[in-house]
């Protein structure tokens, strides 16, 4: 789930049971979402080695278990994993032996696409398009927009890098659909960099989430005003009043270094 420009947007990864897909569409449509993303490139499960070695210990945590646990038990018993299917949805302690492992969604294919536009009267975008061609067959399916992503290269670790990735989508698919860019997001100069290369918008994941982390949800509304400050300042000194003013000639494409005007543009 995320919140941009207004709008409740949920994210989907397609089940081989197309039925459970079917019924996290509805359930999405009955409280209010307005826009689905349909993630498209993840077709086995990725090696996180992280997560296995910063394993999150409970026990370790009284604070967190007496502030978080404490007020679900309190008030709604032990969570489950809401968003998941029905068939899929179990208690957080739920035993190692009879938690059902989550299927891969490794038959995805664009008749489903095309189903999901059928079914989704919203907008729809798809997340992890990192080649021209794909993009292309994206939109023919109905897509209205495309996220450039390889999810901060969680997943194969090796892929290019969206803002790589990002003109040749952005070339090939025109006006007829937004093109958008997450992954490696740190700073504001990195969203002027994909705003002049043709991303509509920038998802900044990592860096509100450390807010979180830090002061929950006032520590997320700092640190999306700091990449606010970042962006209006990287802005100035390439003399672009607005964000619709950014232009690829600010890039040099080979490092991704910018080059200033020599004076001010409005002069």
């Amino acid at each position: 789930m995320a919140q941009a420009g207004g709008r409740l947007w949920f994210q989907l990864y397609m089940w081989p049971d197309r039925e459970m897909s079917r019924q996290l569409v509805q359930r999405a449509r009955l409280v209010g979402f307005e826009a689905l993303i349909v993630t498209v490139d993840t077709a086995t499960g990725p090696n996180r080695e992280y997560n296995r070695r910063n394993v999150f210990d409970l026990a370790t945590h009284p604070g967190w278990l007496l502030r978080v646990m404490g007020r679900y038990l309190l008030n709604s018993g032990m969570p489950t994993l809401e968003n998941l299917p029905d068939a899929l949805r179990q208690s957080l302690t739920a035993s190692v032996k009879t938690r059902r492992s989550l299927p891969l969604a490794d038959s995805l294919t664009w008749d489903d696409l095309r189903e999901l536009r059928r079914m989704w009267d919203g907008p729809l975008m798809v997340k992890g398009i990192l080649d021209a061609d794909d993009a292309r067959l994206a939109v023919d399916c109905g897509a209205d927009g495309l996220i450039v992503s390889n999810h901060g290269g969680r997943n194969l670790d090796s892929t290019i890098a969206p803002i790589d990735a990002l003109p040749e989508v952005a070339d090939a698919v025109g006006h007829r659909a937004h093109v958008f860019m997450d992954s490696g997001v740190r700073r504001g100069s990195d969203i002027a960099k994909a705003l002049a290369l043709g991303a509509r918008a920038v998802f900044a994941g990592r860096a509100p989430l450390w807010g979180v982390a830090v002061a929950g949800e006032q520590g997320a509304a700092r640190a999306i005003s700091i990449l606010r400050d970042e962006l209006d300042r990287v802005m100035a000194y390439l003399g672009c009043p607005t964000p619709g003013a950014r232009s690829s000639s600010l890039i040099r494409s080979d490092r991704h270094f910018f080059t200033p005007p020599s004076r001010p543009l409005h002069s």
